[in-house]
């Protein structure tokens, strides 16, 4: 999780509707990068003067921060909510991958990812860098916990490592929401998930 900006009032209550204001800086963020979103854009998008910003926020790293820790938890809230009904490894990643591919489509595919954005622009941060790495972790560890469950079960018959096909999977899955930030992600997201699980399969 991230910690709270240093020096802020702990419990006291936001003179603002922050998830609104989160909402619109993650969309500027993924659509624009870290680097190219000043502070000037932020308080555009958000509605908020640079003043409210800096004092809620503390700098331009800890809106980006407070932005992550809330897109994150969004994701994960949905990714949960899917896997919980999955009946066995297999259809667990082919969720995943589901989810993902649809991410990577129209609007929201070019809008961009915004852990993809901040993956690019790791030299830029000094705090944000280990959320980062630690939410990617996280992926792979789901992937390979997915994997090893198939292998168990029998719905997976590659007899490769969970971890390699975790890492064969998330370059998949991170790569579909690059592709999709370029517009160029197939529009067949059936029939490239239906390929990417045969990497699931004995060969």
């Amino acid at each position: 999780m991230i910690k709270a900006v240093a020096g802020r009032p702990r419990g006291r209550p936001r003179a603002f509707d922050e998830e609104r204001v989160l909402s619109r800086a993650i969309a500027l963020f993924s659509a624009s990068g870290y680097s190219a979103a000043g502070i000037s854009d932020l308080s555009k998008a958000t509605g908020l003067t640079a003043g409210s910003l800096y004092k809620a926020y503390s700098d331009k790293e800890g809106i980006f921060a407070k932005a992550l820790e809330c897109y994150i938890s969004r994701r994960e809230a949905q990714v949960a909510a899917m896997l919980e009904g999955a009946q066995n490894g297999r259809a667990g990643i082919a969720s995943l991958l589901g989810l993902y591919a649809r991410l990577s489509q129209g609007k929201e595919g070019k809008l961009g990812c915004l852990l993809v954005t901040g993956i690019a622009e790791l030299p830029q941060f000094s705090r944000v860098d280990t959320v980062l790495r630690g939410q990617l972790a996280r992926r792979r560890t789901l992937l390979a916990g997915l994997v090893a469950r198939g292998q168990e079960d029998g719905s997976i018959t590659t007899a490769s490592a969970p971890t390699t096909v975790a890492d064969l999977l998330l370059a998949l899955l991170q790569g579909m929401r690059v592709l999709g930030k370029a517009g160029s992600f197939s529009e067949d997201a059936d029939a490239f998930v239906a390929l990417a699980l045969k990497v699931l399969e004995r060969p």
